[in-house]
């Protein structure tokens, strides 16, 4: 009769492995502190190698400086490039020559604000700005009065510049106009032209570039009745709509597309106005000689059936006092 070997379970079996056992006689042995020198030698080259994997670090700054788009020939070039070195500073006029061997070329830039202008060709300064603006006349600051001495025949080059708004420690004058006059007076050549009628635009308008406004019917009657400027009419007795006086002599009229007569208007009932859009045109269109548009357009889409007496059309607005 054979006998049957007892069934051992698979966990056991793990136990009967002798690398296990070994483990387990190493563990209950006592610590032996023969190998402490190895780790601290291993923690030295760990320290070693982070430190040589380190980037060297310098402490010296590194001065940025500002290449101008110019050569540094005057007063009022050296004293643009070095506020273009301070933080923050932008140019919004820019009027100079760039001369070469070969041809000598006339740089004109600008953009808002205009600070500065030209009437009756005297140069004044934005009501707006003369708190916040410095003049420089040949490198040296001066007063602001003296620009209304100054023709502009003898102006060789003009820079407005402008710090940013959003920086810490602002200069209290954040503007500032350098201007280099010549001995001679500067023959009046197309650029010339441009930067005499920017600067008569900037004296006449508020918005040398250009702007655009859309009314919807409540929008009109509260701007007719505020009396705004931008929306270019006015609010009759009977309701209807009028051009203002200052705007009639040089303006474009569409009603629905069709180009009409500026007295046509009065015959808009201001109900029935759907959306009216205002546009007062760039400088470079109305400030020419040769094909001149006018100044200001007055776009009128109407919706005829408002201006009847309807009930199931009301118009909520505290601005409109007329019949509905």
């Amino acid at each position: 009769m054979k006998h049957k070997r007892p069934y051992r379970y698979r966990f056991t079996n793990q136990f009967e492995y002798a690398g296990l056992k070994n483990r387990i006689q190493m563990m209950n042995q006592a610590r032996s502190d023969e190998a402490w020198w190895r780790y601290a030698l291993l923690w030295v080259a760990t320290v070693l190698v982070v430190m040589a994997c380190q980037n060297e670090q310098t402490t010296s700054e590194v001065n940025v400086t500002h290449r101008p788009d110019f050569p540094l020939i005057n007063p009022t070039r050296l004293l643009v490039t070095k506020l273009e070195d301070g933080p923050l500073w932008g140019r919004s006029l820019t009027y100079y020559q760039r001369k070469s061997k070969l041809k000598t070329a006339t740089v004109l830039q600008f953009n808002a604000p205009f600070i500065i202008n030209l009437k009756d060709n005297v140069l004044t300064l934005a009501e707006n700005y003369k708190a916040q603006a410095l003049v420089y006349i040949n490198g040296k600051q001066a007063s602001a009065a003296l620009l209304a001495k100054l023709k502009i025949d003898y102006i060789e080059e003009l820079f407005v510049l402008h710090q940013f708004d959003g920086i810490d420690n602002p200069d209290p004058n954040p503007y500032r106009i350098l201007i280099q006059i010549s001995k001679h007076s500067i023959p009046m050549g197309p650029e010339r032209q441009q930067l005499v009628a920017m600067l008569k635009a900037a004296g006449m308008s508020d918005h040398p570039l250009g702007a655009s406004h859309t009314y919807t019917m409540n929008k009109l009657l509260e701007a007719t009745f505020f009396g705004y400027k931008d929306v270019f009419v006015k609010r009759t007795k009977n309701q209807h709509l009028k051009i203002q006086e200052e705007f009639i002599s040089d303006i474009d009229v569409f009603i629905n597309g069709i180009p009409v007569d500026p007295k046509e208007v009065e015959t808009v009932h201001v109900r029935e106005v759907d959306r009216l859009y205002t546009h007062e045109r760039p400088f470079t269109d109305w400030m020419r000689t040769e094909k001149r548009q006018s100044r200001y357009a007055l776009l009128i889409k109407t919706a005829p059936k408002r201006a009847k007496r309807d009930s199931s059309y009301y118009v909520f607005s505290p601005f409109y006092s007329g019949d509905f």
